[in-house]
């Protein structure tokens, strides 16, 4: 068992009892590296660093007001840096201060990060997506959220060429854990107790 945080005792009700305790596993997920927000992430970079470079190239000389104009484009090189590798180094940052218990209630993940402390509680009755990746480590998930947004497009000529609705599924889970099949055995058997 991993002893969870500091500061978290006291959390659970009287009658629930831990059935598992863990914690991800550390590191960079390379893998992650293959995906699609990655290949926006080169464009986004690239475009970027192609803007200043050609309003760097633009600046009159001896001009110290339009000297600042290319440091314009520096916020859209840092998001494109983001969307290409920094959200590898946020993940394993999260992961390393993130802990996982299991109680036959609730799924708890609690996190000490930069922006402070969280506790997600995740009740075994409302869990809407229970999937296995199985694997070594493996991911339990068990609750998703589908987040829709409008998003306008234009017709040739300027038109309005009308809305379109896009949804975004994020999910969550017990991510990169050593015994994902076990846990989700556990969590599955609590399930059934739990909804008789």
């Amino acid at each position: 068992m991993t002893n969870p945080p500091p500061g978290w005792e006291g959390i659970l009700a009287p009658d629930e009892q831990i059935l598992w305790q863990g914690r991800p596993q550390t590191g960079m997920v390379w893998s992650d590296l293959i995906s699609p927000v990655s290949i926006m992430g080169v464009f986004f970079t690239g475009f970027s660093i192609f803007w200043v470079t050609l309003a760097a190239s633009m600046v009159p000389a001896g001009d110290p007001v339009f000297r600042l104009f290319p440091l314009f484009g520096l916020p859209f090189i840092a998001v494109g840096l983001y969307l290409l590798i920094g959200r590898l180094f946020w993940d394993a940052y999260v992961r390393q201060r993130t802990w996982y218990t299991l109680t036959n209630r609730k799924a708890y993940i609690a996190t000490d990060g930069l922006f402070g402390r969280s506790l997600k509680p995740f009740d075994l009755r409302e869990m809407n997506s229970l999937a296995l990746d199985d694997g070594a480590p493996g991911t339990v998930w068990f609750h998703s959220q589908a987040y829709a947004r409008r998003s306008f497009r234009t017709a040739s000529g300027g038109r309005s060429g009308g809305s379109r609705r896009q949804t975004t599924v994020v999910r969550t889970g017990f991510r990169r854990i050593p015994d994902a099949r076990r846990v989700y055995r556990l969590i599955t058997d609590a399930r059934e107790t739990v909804m008789a």
